[in-house]
């Protein structure tokens, strides 16, 4: 497993001190110990040997950076917004940390990106951002059928849009919505594209059974068929999703109290991606990514959800 594919393979950081005028970027740095921990496992072990680090040199960017990143990965977002702006006050490169906390907002739905440190959005994604944040939220809930997939996706469900119906494909290695097409009418109510490819958009409306999503960031994906839209985990990560692979189902709700646990339950430690999650079925043998086979086969015939306040998958059989 290599380095990117630790801790945060979605959130690269240049943590060492910045240098006004550079214009390479500096050499990817060698696994650390917690990389290394991480790579085989050892979750606990690796957060450990982080906030050792920290300790043996407190005003140090880079060791509160790395904390941060992984913190950020086991779902402790707060903590995490915490230790990467006190990095940058350490002296951490700013593109790097504005990097990281952009990469965590899309699940901290509250967070204005326009006011991230070292982040400055284009005019045009500044006003869509104020739009999000105007309509964001959901409302209600829904249990809808789902149809579930071996390996890569996990399945998909049908959502209606500005646009009409779509099928949903819920898709762990993509960030945020992908359309499949530009319409002329960019954000106006009825539309349900973008302006061009691979431009950003705000979807006023998603609906998913009887649950509403409101101010949806999406963008275009011209390879993605007409009738298809593309979701990330961080779209439905605070409605609470229950995934039934045995009654082909999805429920979701917005505010609902956090699921009871049963004792039957095994809970799978995760690791978020930004985007993607790794899960750890076993101490002492490799992550594997939820979109591989193995993954889904570990979840097939199972009821399971996943759990932020202890980072990880809840799965009952």
């Amino acid at each position: 497993m290599t380095r990117a594919a630790l801790l945060l393979a979605g959130m690269s950081l240049a943590l060492a001190p910045s240098r006004a005028g550079a214009q390479r970027r500096l050499p990817e740095p060698a696994p650390s110990r917690a990389d290394s921990l991480f790579a085989r496992g050892r979750l606990f072990a690796a957060e450990e040997a982080l906030y050792k680090a920290v300790d043996a040199a407190p005003r140090a960017s880079a060791p509160r950076g790395e904390l941060g990143r992984y913190l950020a990965s086991r779902a402790r977002f707060t903590i995490a917004d915490v230790l990467l702006r006190e990095a940058l006050r350490f002296g951490a490169d700013t593109a790097g940390i504005a990097q990281a906390l952009a990469s965590i907002a899309p699940y901290r739905p509250e967070v204005d990106r326009r006011r991230l440190p070292g982040l400055r959005l284009p005019a045009a994604e500044a006003a869509r951002e104020a739009a999000r944040l105007a309509q964001r939220g959901a409302s209600g809930a829904a249990t809808v059928p789902m149809t579930f997939a071996p390996e890569g996706p996990i399945g998909s469900f049908e959502v209606q849009g500005p646009g009409g119906a779509r099928r949903a494909v819920l898709d762990s290695r993509v960030r945020g919505a992908l359309v499949a097409r530009a319409d002329d009418a960019a954000l106006a109510p009825r539309a349900f594209g973008a302006t061009g490819p691979d431009a950003p958009l705000l979807l006023p409306e998603l609906r998913i059974g009887a649950l509403t999503l409101r101010g949806v960031e999406a963008r275009v994906d011209p390879t993605l068929a007409p009738d298809e839209l593309r979701l990330g985990l961080d779209v439905l990560w605070g409605l609470q999703p229950v995934f039934d692979e045995v009654a082909g189902t999805l429920a979701l709700a917005a505010g609902a109290p956090a699921r009871r646990v049963g004792d039957a339950a095994v809970q799978v430690p995760f690791a978020l991606a930004f985007p993607g999650m790794w899960l750890i079925p076993t101490v002492g043998e490799p992550p594997i990514a939820l979109s591989s086979s193995r993954a889904r086969a570990l979840l097939r015939a199972s009821r399971w959800w996943w759990d932020a306040s202890q980072a990880t998958l809840v799965v009952e059989r």
